[in-house]
């Protein structure tokens, strides 16, 4: 991370595609949707929704591409291909991430060209989260911390979807490879790049910034208990994931290029 005042800020011209991802999400994408920023582009991701949620984006007149592989991270490498902004921003269409934040979070990146991601934080200050707990507070700021005196990185908050970066930027930090379908299974279906990204940037040396952002309750999917927030995903099988992920990290010898596109 480095200060605005060492970064070199003039507008440029500059395109962004919002890649929504969804997986029946038919009560937040109503809510949501219409609170959208006019971008470029707009992609669903769809991981194979059953609510309604595929027909209602279809008659929005949304883009949507239908993941053939299980799994977010696999997701997104299927998609980017059809990324045509400069700019990637990944949202969450759900109600957790705050529509709001998506226009300071490309401006950010319009005035600042040597920016090469930017993190929506929910621990800078003038951040908050209502999704988290006690529990989930605690693993986010250990894992945050990992991240950050294992690669170099002054994150407060590497893990979320939530973030914009240059559309080369995937690529040049090796994010695209698929793995091993084993390790797909076990590691890559339980997170999504982004742990990636903010580890191998940080190993690359890119310049990275966070603004606060608010995250809110998911639409749909219940309250946050006192333990665990009420979700889909298996929490320990996430945190299990991220940890391999980072000694795996840990080991690596790969040499990325993250230069200006």
């Amino acid at each position: 991370m480095v200060g605005l005042d060492n970064l070199v800020c003039e507008s440029r011209t500059m395109t962004a595609t919002l890649v929504l991802p969804v997986l029946n999400e038919i009560e937040g994408l109503k809510a949501i949707v219409p609170r959208l920023p006019v971008v470029d582009q707009i992609i669903v991701l769809d991981g194979g929704s059953t609510d309604g949620s595929l027909e209602w984006c279809l008659h929005q007149g949304l883009d949507i591409y239908v993941q053939r592989q299980r799994g977010l991270r696999l997701g997104l490498i299927e998609v980017w291909p059809k990324v045509r902004g400069d700019v990637m921003v990944t949202f969450a269409p759900d109600g957790n991430d705050d529509p709001a934040r998506i226009t300071p979070l490309l401006n950010l990146m319009r005035m600042c060209p040597d920016v090469d991601m930017a993190i929506v934080s929910r621990y800078l200050d003038g951040g908050r989260s209502e999704d988290d707990t006690p529990l989930t507070r605690a693993a986010n700021w250990l894992l945050t911390r990992m991240i950050n005196e294992r690669f170099g990185g002054a994150y407060t908050d590497a893990l979320p979807l939530f973030r914009a970066y240059r559309r080369e930027l995937p690529d040049q930090l090796g994010i695209l490879k698929e793995r091993s379908p084993r390790w797909e299974r076990m590691i890559g279906r339980w997170i999504s790049w982004e742990p990636m990204l903010s580890i191998r940037a940080a190993k690359a040396g890119c310049v990275v910034r966070e603004i606060a952002g608010k995250e809110y309750a998911r639409i749909g999917h219940g309250r946050p208990g006192w333990l665990l927030p009420e979700s889909r995903i298996s929490h320990v099988k996430c945190g299990v994931a991220f940890l391999y992920l980072i000694a795996e990290e840990s080991r690596g010898h790969e040499s990325f290029h993250a230069g200006p596109p």
